[in-house]
């Protein structure tokens, strides 16, 4: 600022009195040119005197003496010269037709600025008409008037260059003072300044774009901190690297799948927190399409890996833990596999006994077993359909049917009252203890639960076992618990019992039979109602299965 305020005022200073040397230039030579008019009017008097007074004796003494730059021509009224000091006169033409000429017999007096043919130079003429109707006249050329001018030239430079070079001194000491107060100004407190009143305007403006900057900039940092809160908070892991591929962020989620701390790993390549591979062909992916996924395992639980470009200036990945998903996904595949297989033995099982009767290879008196057979198949069937569209509903979280009180009591009474011829041919004892208790649930989905308790139990007990089922009603839960004198679980098995399809390896008979649903229905039933199950078991000894309900529809 400061080089560009000197340069301006010298530059100021040196066009003013460049300015101001032409207009005196142009001053002085209209004044010589004027001058030289006046002088040559004047001189023509005076030459018109001596001709009255001389005669051809004062032309002869003018040609004679020849001094000056002055021109003087006398010509005839028809336009003959006469007489010139500068040339021949019978060599020049006729001048009758020159402007000043005619004007000067017109007038008495003409003038006219051309150029010379006889003195090859740009001329000024001045003619006079004499008393004897003769025209005198006189001229001069125009670089002798400028000429004149000229020669003051040099000093008008100098004094140019030594205004220059004051200008300069000045102009430095005027630029350092304008300067300074502005070098001074404080732009932490704009409107403590003492300097131009001229810069009050623009520091207002400061202030005020100051304190809208505070403003934005605690916005901003508000913004940041829900951002840091949010992402920090995501279950997902989030990692953004620039251009060279280093950790500009990196969420807490992200750091605690990668095993580092998340300050640690902030300005490092992402390739020294993990070299895992997938990580790499992930890089390659976006840096190749922009964006790309890819699958990734750790500590054996499987991430989604997910990366984009960012203005194709850096790169975000998104880490999603797929475990349970690619679990489930396993689990329905096994379910679509059991239930195909459940389905088909005793479809099989039918259509061989009806492929038997119809080829007439079954005695009369075997047809009733074979009826009664097929009967059995086909109402397991019904039943693995009815279980597994139950389950269908529970696992959507669909309406099963409408919530309302239910007293588990009663409903443990119930349930064993139906159960007990089937207790009782394997000589099996079925107690029921404890009070009435009512919680707020689905009776259809309750019963189904309890039934299964009490059913497993039965089927799974050793012959002239017992079953007992406690109901104990608490202040805000109810408790159900079934617990038997059967073969037990081992400590294999107590984890999947839960799960669809699966039974323990002494169930895998015949005589048992069951669709291996049960459980899973009850466990499902359970969180239906937002309480849990609880399983102690001992093989050869027993198994007790405890539910925990709330009293409240939650």
């Amino acid at each position: 600022m400061k080089n560009k305020i000197f340069r301006a005022l010298v530059a100021l200073a040196a066009m003013a009195v460049l300015l101001a040397s032409l207009l005196i230039t142009f001053v002085v030579s209209q004044d010589f040119f004027n001058e030289t008019k006046k002088e040559l009017s004047q001189e023509a008097r005076y030459i018109s005197m001596g001709l009255a007074s001389g005669g051809d004796d004062y032309l002869n003494k003018i040609a004679a003496e020849n001094t000056g730059d002055v021109r003087v021509t006398l010509i005839d009224s028809d336009g003959t010269v006469l007489f010139d000091n500068q040339a021949e006169a019978k060599t020049l033409e006729n001048h009758a037709m020159r402007q000043e000429v005619m004007e000067a017999i017109a007038n008495g007096s003409g003038e006219e600025e051309r150029f010379s043919d006889t003195l090859d130079q740009t001329t000024y003429y001045y003619a006079v008409r004499l008393e004897d109707g003769k025209i005198l006249r006189l001229a001069r050329t125009i670089d002798s008037i400028y000429k004149s001018v000229m020669q003051m030239t040099p000093f008008m430079l100098g004094i140019v260059i030594l205004v220059a070079a004051l200008a300069s001194v000045v102009a430095r000491r005027l630029t350092k003072n304008l300067v300074q107060p502005l070098d001074d100004v404080n732009l932490d407190e704009p409107l403590d300044n003492d300097t131009y009143d001229e810069l009050a305007p623009f520091l207002t403006r400061i202030a005020k774009q100051k304190r809208q900057l505070s403003k934005n900039l605690a916005k901003l940092r508000s913004k940041q901190e829900e951002l840091t809160i949010i992402t920090n908070n995501m279950n997902e892991g989030m990692v953004l690297l620039n251009g060279h591929q280093n950790v500009l962020f990196i969420n807490e989620s992200a750091a605690k799948i990668f095993g580092f701390d998340a300050k640690d790993v902030i300005g490092k390549n992402i390739l020294t927190v993990d070299r895992a591979q997938e990580v790499q062909d992930l890089l390659q992916k976006v840096a190749a399409a922009g964006s790309g996924e890819g699958l990734y395992e750790k500590d054996q639980r499987f991430y989604q890996l997910s990366g984009s470009s960012v203005n194709g200036s850096g790169s975000v990945i998104l880490i999603y833990d797929v475990t349970e998903k690619m679990a489930a996904e396993q689990m329905r595949r096994e379910f679509s596999a059991n239930v195909s297989h459940e389905l088909k033995t005793p479809l099989q099982s039918i259509l061989g006994y009806a492929e038997i009767m119809k080829n007439g290879l079954v005695k009369d008196e075997d047809k009733q077993r074979f009826l009664e057979r097929i009967h059995a198949e086909a109402e397991n069937m019904i039943e693995l359909i009815q279980q597994i569209m139950e389950l269908s509903r529970l696992d959507e979280n669909k309406s099963v049917g409408d919530f309302g009180d239910v007293d588990l009591y009663a409903m443990a009474q119930n349930i064993a009252a139906r159960l007990k011829y089937k207790a009782d041919k394997r000589g099996i004892t079925l107690d029921i203890a404890g009070s009435n208790a009512v919680v707020c649930g689905v009776q259809s989905v309750l019963s189904e639960v309890v039934y299964n308790l009490v059913d497993n139990a039965i089927k799974y007990n050793k012959d002239n076992g017992s079953v007992s089922v406690k109901v104990t009603d608490g202040a805000d839960e109810v408790t159900v618990s079934v617990s038997d004198t059967g073969i037990g679980i081992g400590a294999a098995d107590r984890e999947r019992v839960f799960e669809r399809f699966y039974r323990a390896d002494k169930s895998h008979n015949k005589e048992t039979g069951g669709t291996g649903l049960g459980l899973s229905i009850v466990k499902h039933g359970v969180l239906y109602h937002k309480g849990r199950v609880d399983l102690e078991s001992e093989l050869g000894k027993g198994t007790t299965i405890t539910i925990v309900l709330p009293k409240k529809k939650q």
